[in-house]
């Protein structure tokens, strides 16, 4: 038995194109930053799994990312850690304000290290690997980058100013032991090995790098 196909019927239209998108996917997408408000958590959930989906595919088993992701990468989560005080978020955006990137900072989590008032936690910063390429362009670089700054490089250089900003002089963050790009990125930029510590993702549990760098 055949099925024969669907026929189109001349006298439905397609819908118009959204307002402000390109027709087609563009080439290069400029992104935008900006200061991410509880009213972002759904928006900040969405891109931190898809994110962090994207970034260890080749590390974690797929069942401990969604079970790390549904604990941990929640609009609850998000609308509860924008309400603390040291809380500050950038997002990385296109076209009509869509998420591609984020990062984090907030007060430390960090057990094994001995946490001092001049301190903060760069706790997440994620950017899917497409908008990595030194041909897109950030529309609103942060005070002191070049103008053809990278998205990545934006995103670190939004969160150091967040830390300068709230009187912090150093920053710290933990990164999985076995995640060289990041290391090394972290090292171009100034962190320097700072101890270890156990991070649970789901039923596995890694060992992060913690690092610093003084502000």
């Amino acid at each position: 038995m055949s099925i024969d196909p669907v026929k189109q019927d001349p006298t439905t239209t397609c819908a118009p194109a959204i307002p402000g998108l390109p027709a087609s996917e563009p080439t290069v997408e400029p992104v935008t930053l900006r200061r991410a408000t509880p009213a972002d958590a759904a928006a900040l959930a969405l891109v931190s799994a898809a994110t962090f989906l994207e970034a260890f595919t080749w590390m974690l088993p797929g069942a401990d990312i969604i079970a790390h992701c549904a604990k941990n990468l929640t609009p609850e989560a998000y609308a509860k850690y924008l309400q603390l005080p040291e809380t500050r978020i950038t997002l990385a955006t296109v076209g009509l304000d869509t998420p591609v990137g984020y990062a984090m900072l907030c007060t430390p989590d960090l057990p094994t290290l001995k946490i001092g008032p001049g301190d903060i936690e760069l706790k997440r910063i994620y950017l899917f690997s497409r908008f990595r390429s030194k041909n897109t362009p950030v529309t609103n670089p942060p005070a002191g980058s070049p103008a053809d700054v990278r998205v990545a490089q934006a995103l670190m250089d939004a969160v150091v100013a967040d830390a300068r900003a709230l009187g912090k002089t150093r920053l710290l963050l933990g990164t999985n032991e076995g995640n060289d790009r990041a290391i090394a990125y972290y090292r171009r930029n100034g962190f320097s090995d700072a101890g270890r510590r156990t991070f649970q993702v789901g039923s596995q549990q890694c060992c992060d790098l913690v690092m610093a760098k003084s502000l």
